[in-house]
Order: structure tokens, then sequence, then C-alpha cells
């Protein structure tokens, strides 16, 4: 334990830290949550910038803007109602680990390339959930629902001015989310009910307004790992099939022995085939590792997405898992820097520009061009990793925001396995 956390507390290179965060993930959940909160636990220098929120019978996590540690019940609700924009985040972790600051640094990015490129003010409600082994499914998919109704029913937030996003399993829990709550009669939410309300059959939620748009980080959509990115880059990203086999047995409750195969409704997005434009947002993102083991399962996602009508967007780097939050990976840093460019176009969008068709993009011009050439799917290669990073000053070391860079959509086609042809989106820059 103590070797490994000398070595976070080193100055590696991605490739360096790619091995060492293989090792956290395959320990026990305990010891990787003691390394990786110890590891992800916000700096000095960010502070200021979120305010916590113990469970409050609601939802427990914090939110993130800036100057608010400090703020009071009144001045929280009143910065709020006024924002731009609200970001819905569930971090991920493999359900096992994580806490709603992890990736704070990031988060704070995204918010100063929203102000800065737009001059738009942003608050992001990151929500903590609880964590297996100690709570299976369905307690995480619970608390994130719980979370999302707060933003709506208590804080009073509309839809359309929602961001939902989401990294990893927190992507699924995001996804869980949408599905349960455009149809909650479908589904039953355990809560203390002292009146009795769902043992009468009536149903616990009521059917809640989408975000305005969903960003899926490398998303987990399936516990399978037979796809053919499986095999090809288990020897490259730190998601492994040790890792997949303690994530199955740490949230999954064990089936009796003669429950059907697929008794376990969870992970069953990808079983669709169709209905997604039902309960997905109106657009969507996704972010995706070329070397990332989970890639094709959530290449095949946003493939049915787009076919079933959703505006899909899909942003592939040659990258390992969760590369757009998990920077210290990324060694090439203008792929980060054209990734946030890529996400603040598309949250200003998808808030903005829906309610202002007039609104103009940050260089300038109203919306993507549709007279740009039509491409194939593309994936920038890193640079060679002489060079060594601070782990984690990774995340702030990069703030230039002054690129006008423009964003256009492309489109391709790809054969599955099984032969048959799908359209898949993305975006390029």
């Amino acid at each position: 334990m103590d070797a490994i956390r000398h070595q976070v507390r080193s100055r590696l290179p991605p490739t360096a830290t790619i091995k060492l965060l293989r090792r956290i993930f395959a320990l026990p959940a305990p010891a990787a949550r003691l390394l990786l909160d110890d590891i992800t636990k916000p700096r000095k220098i960010h502070r200021s910038w979120y305010k916590k929120v113990p469970w409050n019978g609601e939802w427990s996590g914090c939110w993130i803007g800036e100057n608010l540690q400090k703020v009071d019940d009144q001045g929280l609700a009143d910065r709020i109602a006024k924002a731009d924009i609200i970001i819905f985040n569930v971090h991920g972790g493999g359900f096992r680990v994580g806490k709603s600051t992890m990736y704070l640094a990031t988060y704070i990015k995204w918010i100063r390339t929203l102000k800065e490129k737009y001059g738009v003010t942003t608050i992001i409600m990151s929500v903590d959930y609880r964590l297996a082994p100690e709570f299976k499914f369905p307690s995480p998919v619970e608390d994130v629902v719980r979370a999302y109704e707060c933003l709506i029913k208590t804080y009073k937030v509309d839809g359309s001015k929602i961001i939902a996003a989401g990294d990893s399993n927190g992507s699924s829990l995001v996804l869980e989310m949408l599905f349960i709550t455009h149809d909650p009669s479908m589904f039953e939410i355990v809560t203390d009910d002292p009146e009795g309300a769902a043992a009468a059959g009536t149903p616990v939620l009521t059917e809640l307004p989408r975000p305005a748009g969903t960003v899926l980080i490398s998303p987990l959509v399936t516990d399978e790992t037979t796809s053919q990115s499986w095999k090809e880059n288990v020897k490259h990203d730190y998601v492994s099939q040790n890792t997949a086999k303690l994530i199955k047995k740490d949230y999954f409750h064990p089936l009796d022995p003669n429950s059907p195969a697929d008794s376990q409704h969870v992970l069953g997005i990808m079983k669709l085939q169709t209905g997604f434009r039902a309960f997905f947002s109106p657009r969507v993102l996704l972010f995706i590792g070329n070397k990332e083991v989970m890639r094709d399962d959530a290449l095949d996602l946003g493939a049915k997405a787009e076919q079933d009508g959703v505006d899909i967007e899909i942003v592939m780097e040659d990258c390992v898992h969760d590369w757009f939050c998990v920077r210290e990976v990324v060694k090439d840093k203008t792929i980060l820097d054209r990734a946030d460019a890529i996400f603040s176009d598309f949250v200003y969008r998808s808030v903005i520009l829906t309610r202002d068709p007039n609104a103009r993009m940050g260089n300038g011009s109203y919306a993507s061009n549709p007279s740009l050439p039509r491409d194939g799917l593309h994936a920038v290669p890193e640079i060679n990793e002489d060079e060594e990073d601070e782990f984690h000053e990774a995340m702030t070391d990069y703030t230039d925001l002054n690129s006008t860079t423009s964003t256009a959509v492309y489109e391709r086609y790809v054969s599955n396995e099984k032969g048959t042809r799908t359209k898949t989106l993305t975006v390029f820059v």
C-alpha cells in the first residue's frame, strides 16, 4: 500500500499512471478507496469552488461553482436560479470507489471554458451515491434518481437548462436515471414511506423532464466483456478482466441458481434495440477512447441511439478509458483542449442555442457548418511519452482557452460482427 501511495505522489508519465491505476482498481474496495480518495482529494486552490452537501433526505454531494464555498443556503439558491446552465454530474469508479469531487479540476475547467468562451454562468450539481459492496444495485440508482428529482422539484430547475453528465459507471447511472424518470410507473424505488403510498400501489415518482443534453464519458453500458475491443485493448487499458469480475461480484446481488439467465436487469440498456428516443435527452455527446476495452459497446450504443433518431455526436481519441476526466492518462494535452472546446460547444448549443437560436457560437458563427465535408471517424494519436507529467497537476496545467476552433459533424458507416451496417456520428475539431 505504501509503495503504491509513493508512486502516486511521484512524477509519472501516462503509461506508468495507467499501470498504477490498473493495480489500484484490482484492489478490494476499501483499499482502492483509501488510495483514490487520497489521490483525488481537492487541492487548496480549489477549495473556494465547491460547497459540500451532506445527506439531507434527498441527496448528498457538492455544488461546484466560482466562490461557492462560503455561500449560505439562500445565496446558493439564488446562484442556482440565476445560472445559465446546471450540469447534473455523476462520477465513475466502477460502483466501488469515487466521490463527487474526484475530478474537481476537470469540472472547474468545464465551468471556466463556458464562461470564457460564451460568457455563460455554469454550476455543477455533483452527486455522491452509496458504493458497493456495502450497497449493491439498485441503491446507487435510487440515489441518482432522487438527486435528479431534487434538482427538478426542490430547486425548481427547468430541464431545458440542465446537462446530465457521467463518466464510466456514472454514465450507466445517468442512463438508468433517464430510463426510470421517463416512466416511473414501470419501477419501484424503495424508500421510507410513512404514508404508505408505495404500499398502496401509488408510484413513488412522477415523470420528470429530460435534461436538454447528456454527456456520456466512456460509458459502462453492459456487464459483458466479450467484444473485440476487450480482446484488443486489455493490454492498453487500466480496466482489466479482473476489475470487471470485481465489479460484478461487488455490485450485483448473487442470483438464485434456478433464476433465468436474463433475470439480472441491470446494465441492460444494450439489450434494447429501439426506444432510445423516448428517454434519451434530445442531444447526446459521447466521449470514447480508441484504446479502452469498452469502446465497441459504447459505439454500439451510439449507433443504436442514432438509428432511433437521437441527435448524437461521438468523439473518439486514441486514449484509454475515461480519458476526458482522468486527464493524467493523456500525454498530448491538445487532445484535452479540443475535447473541452467540443464539450463547451455541445453544452452551449443544447441549452443556450435551443432557447435563443440567434445566439452566436464562440467562434462568431451561429452553429456547426452543414456544408463542411463529411468524412470518417477521426482518432488523434498521442505523441510519444518520453517526458514526464505530474500526476495530480495534469488536470490544471493547460488553461489556454483562446482557441477559436470550430466543430463539424461527420458520418461513418461501420460493420458489426453480425455483418449489418450501422451509422455513427462524430464531432471533429
